[in-house]
């Protein structure tokens, strides 16, 4: 805790000053009278003082979260010796919100007091968010000194892109032989029904269709289909980006990520994720909410990385990339090198569908509105058209997605109509 003299302590040594050298000036006993007080002030900081000394804990109510939500931190301290004043200040990220309460606080503590304090701090963009890092200051009784202390125990809060509900997703059109919420036309125990045909030797009694067998005299057994899962990998196009702030495409296809993710893995399917940029980073594909938890974590850390290198999906290994696997590629189609990515996995036979991150929509957002830019987006917009209907003469299916919609919108498109062709929104 470092100590330094307040602008108080200043002042007095002024007026001390000045009034001796009336005194002695002028003559008059009265003003080195008068300054016999101020002396004595300035004297009490000569003295050996104590150091103020308190323990200060801060607990955060979560330390994972989604885009939009806050959380509740909570500071305690606890004075060992008397403290005056004390004044604490809880630093926020530049991006932080304060819904509720107050990150500055102004106390008085008895020896062996406690006293708490907490604010709600909302957290609109994503990233990793450290907060709970408090500035406290701590006053003399006269107010000519001050203690001050910077307790940097911060924590780390996760922000993940926030995830929105979806019901329907495209199907893949392989399964594996897991079982999942797909039907299958493989035949087996299921809750499907399949076919119904005579009884068999080594059918099971419970396969019986009793209403069939009374009706036809003869003993008749429905077949279900198998329910299997499947292998699904998201790719993220890390290559380029427009906007600004978190209207960016980049955060964009990062929440369109973090909601396929959480739907598919509620649906029991295997999900991969691969960010094809200045970085290319995977996750291999996997099930349940911890490995939610790591894509999201992994999604935290997308950001775009300037490169003149370009990434060659073959270094993937297969265990990342299955052959099997539904690629759901997220992508504003700005950069040639994540086309040529994109035609490359359609000539190898993925089942690959294309989310086209709609750029001119944040764009419009992020300029001022005039005639020339409604001309050049207007513009622009043709050209995507033209360049995403060459994509789907190569067999992609291809679909336009505008942020500003509910990506499950988009989605349905593709669901409504699986054949390769431009969905428009």
């Amino acid at each position: 805790m470092s100590f330094r003299v307040t602008r108080a302590s200043l002042s007095t040594l002024t007026l001390l000053t000045v009034a001796v050298l009336l005194g002695v000036v002028s003559g008059r006993a009265e003003l080195f009278l008068a300054s016999v007080p101020l002396a004595l002030r300035l004297l009490a900081l000569t003295r050996s003082r104590v150091s103020p000394r308190y323990t200060l804990v801060h607990e955060v109510s979560a330390t994972r979260l989604f885009e939009g939500e806050g959380v509740r931190l909570t500071l305690a301290m606890t004075a060992h010796t008397p403290l005056a004043q004390v004044e604490a200040f809880a630093s926020l990220p530049p991006s932080a919100e304060l819904p509720s309460g107050a990150p500055r606080t102004v106390l008085a503590l008895a020896a062996g007091e406690t006293r708490r304090w907490s604010h709600e701090v909302r957290f609109p963009e994503r990233g990793h968010q450290r907060i709970g890092a408090v500035h406290v200051r701590v006053w003399e009784p006269s107010g000519l000194a001050v203690s001050e202390a910077v307790h940097v125990e911060a924590s780390t809060v996760q922000v993940y892109p926030r995830a929105a509900p979806l019901r329907r997703l495209p199907s893949p059109r392989r399964t594996r032989a897991s079982v999942g919420n797909y039907v299958s036309t493989l035949v087996g125990d299921g809750i499907e029904p399949g076919e119904i045909r005579p009884f068999a030797p080594g059918d099971r009694i419970k396969h019986v269709n009793w209403r069939a067998s009374l009706r036809l005299d003869r003993l008749y057994v429905t077949r279900h289909q198998q329910e299997r899962n499947a292998d699904v990998v998201l790719m993220l196009d890390t290559l380029s980006q427009v906007g600004v702030g978190s209207a960016t495409t980049l955060d964009a296809s990062l929440r369109a990520a973090a909601s396929l993710a959480a739907a598919y893995v509620a649906r029991r399917d295997r999900v991969g994720l691969i960010e094809y940029g200045g970085v290319l980073r995977w996750v291999r594909p996997g099930e349940g909410r911890h490995h939610l938890e790591r894509l999201l974590a992994t999604l935290v850390r997308a950001e775009v990385v300037f490169t003149y290198v370009t990434r060659d999906l073959g270094l993937v290994p297969p265990g990342i990339l299955p052959p099997a696997a539904l690629v759901l590629a997220l992508s504003p189609l700005l950069d040639a090198r994540f086309t040529a990515a994109l035609i490359d996995l359609a000539g190898r036979g993925f089942d690959l569908v294309v989310v086209a991150v709609d750029p001119v929509s944040a764009t419009r957002a992020a300029l001022p509105p005039s005639l020339r830019v409604d001309t050049a987006c207007r513009l622009w917009t043709l050209e995507r058209r033209v360049h995403m209907a060459a994509l789907a003469a190569r067999g992609l299916r291809v679909v336009e997605w505008r942020p500003e919609e509910p990506i499950e919108m988009a989605l349905t498109r593709i669901v409504q109509r699986p054949h390769p062709r431009v969905l428009a929104g």
